[in-house]
């Protein structure tokens, strides 16, 4: 471009009145990639642009007066077209040429910008919403069962609109495209938007005592990690009988037992206070996956915690969250559990305790240590006792509490006090005193998400349930059930090993639950099993089934990512101990419902 209009300079008529104006064209000519938006300087920049137009302009004009010419004679009439011409195609194809440049560079400018703002998360940065591929996987289930699948007879159009709603609801909570909370308002923005659900129908969970239960179970969870008093009982325990490795690890099963009763989230109490001190102990005893020597105690030490944790749940009322939610469910079908915490504590003690008792020798067999005496775990503990100081205030009063909600909740029928009512007297004790504040409260997000996505699940299934699909679901099911000659004990035992192995599809205790449980109950009465035999047996298999793979409930990734067990033992191990916790519970549990009066 900068030669052209030097060349149009060069040829343009001489005169002492046209000495301005080839300076100023040169001057242009100097400037002319700025003139059209070049996005960035040649690799070899010429002089021009370096001295400045002016200058340099002065410069060549000066070198041309130094530099001799020869005189040229005048150009002939033939020779001035052909300049002409020349000047006129030239002229065309600069302005062409300076046209198509203009496009490119500003492409390529639009483009540089563009790329930038991106990397600064800009408008053009990625996208930040739902993950498509499940959300279409969730959508397509739901589409599936709506409009490709007829509509049963007997089953109304919003009855079977609900199915696919609730269907496609969980499978996002499965697959995860956005947060369980974000799946169920979307499905509950799809049930508002097509009339399937109303908006008192969606949300009618939310004055539910049970899931209030379940928000206050997390608030007193809390109470127990930052006060410490939930360290601090475990670390006693360990102190008294942690000499050996088995009897370390019959400590650390007690102390999951006994936090059970006041310790409502499995996942905090496995994953936030046994497991960081199985790591400690175990890398105290020179067990380090680090250095390849895991299997020493740190593997055997593992496996017992981690598998004792579906016991520990099951032992106790308000030892997970999912046991709430299973009763909750199950008064939906009219089996209401009159007293719950005696008659949960009553039907489970027995069985649960056995399982706990056998457990540590389950994994001493299948994977066994390779150092039998650990005397650094009781001298670990009392130093870690001795760092923690005192029983402080907070600790004691948080104990206090927790025992007199045991106290209330065990004798609710006696006193005429629902459980609800001693939770909440029992958290605001502890804002009152300061051992929590509200701000602990409000930052518990996993108890404000629980909340949220369980009371929208819930409303679904309560509406399933009174426009009759559950029913529906299981009288189909049961029946063909009953024409392949299976009732009573042997269709209790197909259907709960269906139950319990489906939980492979699952990376959610509560989803599970959610999405099986009522109608399985509904199947097991259908075909001959006693109403609460039905009940407590699918609430429990809802706990024990949480330690079969490394992703079957929320504590068992942290266990897993210890690397103290490698993939293979711990599918090994979880097939082990969920063939063993089903004998133990159905074959001891079956005797003791009997001797209580549960059949």
């Amino acid at each position: 471009l900068k030669s052209g209009l030097a060349v149009l300079c060069w040829y343009w008529p001489r005169g002492q009145q046209m000495a301005a104006r080839k300076n100023a064209v040169l001057a242009a000519a100097s400037v002319s990639p700025l003139a059209f938006c070049a996005p960035k300087a040649p690799a070899q920049q010429p002089r021009v642009f370096r001295r400045g137009p002016l200058k340099e302009a002065r410069v060549l004009q000066g070198r041309r007066a130094a530099i001799p010419r020869e005189t040229k004679e005048p150009p002939t009439p033939k020779g001035r077209w052909r300049q002409a011409a020349s000047m006129v195609t030239g002229t065309v194809g600069l302005l062409f040429g300076s046209r198509a440049y203009r496009k490119k560079a500003a492409a390529r400018v639009a483009s540089r910008i563009l790329r930038q703002s991106g990397e600064g998360g800009g408008a053009t940065s990625a996208w930040k919403g739902a993950k498509l591929g499940p959300m279409a996987i969730s959508v397509g289930v739901g589409l599936l069962i709506r409009f490709l699948i007829p509509i049963p007879a007997g089953v109304s159009p919003q009855g079977w609109s609900i199915l696919a709603l609730f269907v496609a609801t969980v499978c996002g909570i499965v697959t995860q495209p956005l947060p369980a909370p974000g799946v169920a308002f979307c499905s509950l923005a799809v049930g508002l938007l097509t009339k399937t659900l109303t908006f008192a129908e969606g949300v009618a969970a939310f004055t539910d005592e049970v899931l209030w239960l379940v928000l206050l179970a997390f608030f007193f969870t809390k109470g127990f990690s930052k006060t410490g008093l939930g360290d601090r009982i475990a670390l006693s325990i360990v102190r008294l009988v942690g000499g050996t490795t088995l009897g370390l690890a019959y400590g650390l099963n007690l102390a999951e037992g006994a936090l059970a009763a006041g310790m409502p989230s499995s996942a905090a109490r496995a994953a936030g206070v046994f497991y960081p001190l199985v790591d400690s102990v175990a890398k105290a005893s020179g067990s380090d996956p680090a250095n390849g020597t895991e299997k020493k105690t740190g593997a055997f030490l593992v496996q017992s915690a981690f598998q004792a944790t579906g016991n520990s749940s099951s032992l106790w009322l308000y030892g997970a969250a999912q046991n709430l939610l299973a009763l909750r469910l199950a008064a939906q079908l009219g089996y209401v559990v009159k007293s719950p915490f005696m008659d949960w504590l009553k039907a489970s003690c027995v069985p649960a305790l056995t399982a706990m008792a056998l457990t540590p020798l389950v994994a001493y067999w299948a994977i066994p240590p390779e150092v039998k005496q650990t005397p650094e775990a009781p001298k670990e503990a009392e130093r870690k006792l001795k760092e923690m100081g005192p029983v402080s205030k907070d600790e004691a009063i948080l104990g206090a509490v927790i025992a007199g909600m045991l106290v209330l909740w065990a004798g609710s029928t006696a006193f005429g006090i629902p459980a609800v009512h001693t939770a909440v007297l029992g958290l605001s004790t502890l804002l009152f005193t300061g051992v929590l504040t509200w701000a602990d409260c409000a930052g518990e997000k996993g108890a404000w998400t629980t909340m949220t996505w369980f009371a929208i699940l819930v409303s679904m299934s309560a509406m399933l349930n009174k426009l009759g699909i559950v029913t529906w679901l299981a009288a189909t099911i049961s029946g063909k059930i009953a024409a392949a000659g299976l009732s009573g004990c042997s269709a209790f035992f197909v259907l709960l090993l269906v139950y319990v192995f489906s939980h492979y599809a699952f990376a959610s205790q509560v989803a599970h639950l959610s999405a099986l449980y009522l109608p399985f109950i509904a199947m097991m009465v259908n075909t001959g099993t006693p109403p609460f035999v039905a009940v407590f047996a699918l609430a429990f298999a809802s706990n024990i089934f949480g330690s079969m793979t490394p992703y079957a409930s929320a504590q068992a990734p942290v266990f897993f990512g210890g690397n103290y067990v490698t993939l293979k033992d711990w599918y090994r191990m979880g097939l082990i101990y969920i063939i063993f916790n089903i004998v133990v519970w159905v074959g001891v549990g079956s005797i003791w419902w009997k001797v209580i009066g549960l059949y």
